[in-house]
């Protein structure tokens, strides 16, 4: 397989998976619901792409990576690097991935959430996996990116076949960059954020906030840019945030993230079934949206 970090997407029909986040149940729920059998074939030839955030928050991140893997190795899947996978590839402990460092997930209350926690044998193969996944997927009538298609950021990511190449890069230029600049923190996290290509592919623009917000385990000063509102071209899907009302895109995007990555705070709460947050696929050229508990519905590109 290329190692391009821009890649062309299968031709025929597909079915775009939203952000699974360790969700391992869910997804093999889907993946049945939409026909597909074990190994990943489908009767209908169709094929499956994954949006990235493979990881972090769900209870079992290995054995997602796991299936994602040998769907890919079998060249049944496709799947563009997420920036919770990113921040793995990276070695970039966050507060939601210690699962990767061989550490329990503690939730706001200090009780611990059930993960399966990676091992010294284990990380390696995961970091090389997803050092191999591109940043973005194209055909003449679809793109797949996990957060954010930036023409601009996306023609610098094919300039180079290395993703952490390329983000320590341009790092290292806007940190030469801020040498000469006055600025204070926010700006310069904003800075690397808007001007990295590896960044704002995976996590999208971002912005000053009006005041600071809790996220993620830290107080942040910027909010996202709501970006997929004025996109216009190529239809455009994509994962990353956890979009569940009617903002979810226009004609020309779509998101795709239902926010699976939240059952397990439905799951603390005592919630076994009839969960608010859904694991979706995107069915192309269908438009149709399929979750892991087997319903459909029209998207919101043909209901608009």
């Amino acid at each position: 397989m290329s190692n391009q970090l821009v890649r062309t997407l299968y031709s025929g029909p597909l079915d775009i998976v939203g952000d699974v986040h360790g969700e391992i149940g869910s997804l093999q729920s889907l993946i049945r619901h939409l026909g597909y059998q074990v190994d990943g074939t489908h009767p209908d030839g169709r094929r499956l792409v994954f949006v990235g955030d493979l990881t972090d928050r769900g209870p079992d991140s290995i054995a997602v990576i796991d299936l994602v893997q040998s769907l890919i190795d079998s060249d049944r899947a496709q799947c563009v690097l997420g920036n919770h996978d990113l921040n793995i590839l990276l070695n970039h402990r966050k507060h939601e991935n210690k699962w990767f460092f061989g550490e329990h997930f503690l939730d706001e209350d200090h009780e611990i959430v059930p993960q399966v926690l990676a091992d010294e044998s284990t990380r390696p193969r995961i970091c090389n996996f997803f050092r191999t996944l591109p940043l973005a997927l194209e055909r003449p009538d679809l793109r797949v990116i996990h957060a954010c298609w930036n023409q601009e950021m996306i023609d610098a990511a094919r300039a180079t076949n290395d993703v952490i190449d390329l983000y320590e890069t341009h790092q290292a230029r806007i940190n030469e960059r801020i040498i000469d600049r006055s600025l204070d923190n926010i700006d310069r996290g904003l800075l690397h954020q808007n001007d990295n290509p590896v960044k704002f592919l995976t996590s999208g623009p971002e912005e000053r906030s009006d005041g600071p917000t809790r996220s993620g385990g830290k107080i942040r000063h910027e909010r996202r840019v709501k970006w997929w509102n004025e996109y216009q071209g190529v239809l455009c899907l994509f994962g990353h945030y956890s979009i569940r009302d009617r903002d979810r895109g226009n004609r020309s995007s779509f998101c795709v993230d239902f926010g699976i990555g939240k059952r397990w705070t439905e799951r603390k709460s005592g919630k076994t079934t009839a969960f608010s947050s859904r694991l979706a696929a995107f069915r192309f050229p269908e438009r149709l949206v399929a979750f892991d508990d087997g319903s459909e519905q029209l998207s919101d590109l043909l209901l608009s």
